[in-house]
């Protein structure tokens, strides 16, 4: 199984801060916002929340399972709705497909 961040390997630590500054953040958000239910009437601080526990686990190169598992603590503790995995996992996909094309973009 390959990792989220195989085609990442080459960013440094400052290429990465400016990734997720340029444009990492504000897309992640988007396909968060686009694809995970529970942010609908979600409070801007929340949200960012959110977003940068997601972030931080495509930076450690977390699986997708591992994406859809902390999607479901964040939908169950932070924003107190019912569990709902499998639309943590369609969510977790989609972050992940996006993050993978992103990367590999960067990398070429």
């Amino acid at each position: 199984m390959r990792s989220l961040a195989d085609g990442s390997a080459a960013m440094d630590a400052r290429e990465w801060r400016e990734f997720w500054r340029e444009r990492g953040m504000r897309e992640l958000q988007l396909v968060l916002s686009t694809s995970w239910d529970p942010l609908g009437a979600t409070p801007p601080g929340e949200y960012d929340a959110c977003a940068f526990r997601v972030a931080s686990l495509l930076g450690s190169r977390a699986s997708r399972k591992a994406l859809a598992d902390e999607l479901g603590r964040l939908r169950r503790e932070k924003l107190g709705e019912d569990a709902d995995p499998e639309r943590d996992a369609y969510a977790a996909e989609k972050i992940a497909d996006w993050f993978e094309h992103t990367i590999g973009k960067r990398a070429a």
